[in-house]
């Protein structure tokens, strides 16, 4: 099985480097054209259904995807990103100013709890779950629509790296990582955004 890890499209929330978390922000016009340049690439995949968080930014990439790829679109609440309230429309620079304390702890400890924000491994756990229950498929060929939080612990536990690592690499908007299955779970490419080379409107 070949499972695409799709990051959503970009946000007026994105372009401005604010938190979002399960904020429902949705794409901007940017945003629906990298969703359609993701469907564009995935054309030639072969992809029999699409996954998405129900969160609007991903909903709406996974619905641009399966109408080109006219595959069917299913949301899965465990696909949604890490609940971060207390920072949600802050900047990184506001954030760290306000609650450094609070970030520095949740960034280091995946199990810690802190009101107004999940853990990296509840996170973690509820990805796994979802992707432990997708590899009972008989899909030979699978979209994921995510967001950068859930698809980094995604990918930490692919890779067998503490969570904590979770910020040694990047997933960028309308990027795509593939993972593959066939004895063990593996990383064939990360972050890959060479559908969107060209100057976005």
């Amino acid at each position: 099985m070949k499972i695409f890890l799709v990051r959503h499209g970009r946000t007026d929330w994105n372009d401005l480097g604010l938190w979002q978390g399960n904020c429902d922000v949705p794409l901007n016009q940017a945003g629906f054209e990298e969703a359609r340049r993701t469907a564009q690439r995935l054309s030639k995949q072969n992809v029999q259904i699409v996954y998405t968080s129900p969160l609007s930014r991903a909903y709406q990439t996974a619905s641009v995807i399966g109408e080109i790829l006219k595959v069917p679109v299913v949301v899965d609440e465990r696909l949604r990103e890490c609940e971060i309230s207390l920072w949600n429309g802050l900047t990184m620079q506001e954030t760290l100013q306000r609650f450094q304390r609070e970030y520095q702890l949740w960034s280091t400890d995946p199990l810690a709890q802190i009101d107004g924000v999940e853990s990296l491994q509840s996170v973690q756990n509820r990805v796994v779950q979802f992707l432990d229950d997708l590899l009972r498929r008989s899909f030979e060929s699978v979209a994921v629509v995510s967001h950068a939080l859930s698809l980094r612990a995604l990918i930490c536990w692919v890779l067998k790296l503490p969570l904590t690592e979770f910020r040694n690499f990047r997933l960028d908007n309308a990027s795509m990582s593939l993972i593959e299955f066939e004895d063990r779970v593996r990383l064939v490419y990360l972050n890959d955004t060479c559908h969107l080379d060209q100057k976005l409107l």
